[in-house]
């Protein structure tokens, strides 16, 4: 097993912002929240299980790894302070149907450290992301068409298993393939790809000097 400080050099020179990919090497980059003066670390996996580890046992946060049993095959995707249960879970499909779900529907009356059906299972996973406030998300498409929204423009809900809102219509079979906050996307006009009036669109193509 790899000691916390390797696995924290591994993390964080494969990036912050990226979901789960499996490397040549059978390496994983695992996405990392904010998790400053918090009393739990909440993990992720690939199989939609969410376990707990209270922060008090660990030197540093990145050894809450260390402190799971992993299913055969499972893999941690992302990792997070639980911010005292206040905001969102923002999570993403290959569908292109997005939920939010209230961060309440994971706190249990007893100290529990795994939830099973953290998340929908019936679209591959393309982002999750825990916000506190909404924000300004881009999702560009197989076929690069690309939209800007909010997520003020998603109703919240209390249910993990949650399929999500559509808010990237497929068209000619496309996907949804990534979903990342406006500001780490390099955009000239933002605007043009906002669908403000309603979601389920298809979008725009991405202008060739624009990157996401």
């Amino acid at each position: 097993m790899q000691s916390a400080e390797s696995l924290k050099r591994r993390i964080e020179m494969e990036g912050r912002n990226d979901l789960i990919r499996e490397s040549p090497s059978g390496s994983t980059t695992i996405k990392v929240g904010d998790d400053s003066n918090l009393s739990e670390i909440l993990v992720f996996t690939s199989l939609c299980n969410v376990y707990i580890v209270q922060k008090k046992e660990l030197m540093d946060k990145f050894q809450a790894l260390q402190k799971i049993d992993l299913e055969p095959g499972e893999k941690p995707i992302y990792l997070t302070g639980e911010k005292r249960y206040k905001g969102f879970l923002i999570v993403a499909f290959e569908n292109g149907k997005i939920g939010k779900i209230s961060m309440e529907s994971f706190q249990t009356e007893y100290t529990r450290k795994k939830l099973r059906n953290a998340f929908n299972s019936e679209s591959r996973l393309v982002f999750i992301e825990l916000i506190e406030q909404d924000i300004d998300l881009v999702a560009m498409s197989s076929i690069k068409k690309v939209v800007l929204f909010n997520t003020s423009q998603i109703n919240v809900v209390g249910s993990r298993s949650t399929k999500g809102v559509q808010v990237m219509k497929p068209k000619d079979g496309s996907i949804m393939i990534k979903v990342i906050r406006l500001e780490n996307t390099k955009l000239t006009d933002p605007e043009y790809y906002r669908k403000s009036e309603s979601l389920n669109a298809i979008g725009f193509y991405l202008k060739p000097d624009d990157e996401i």
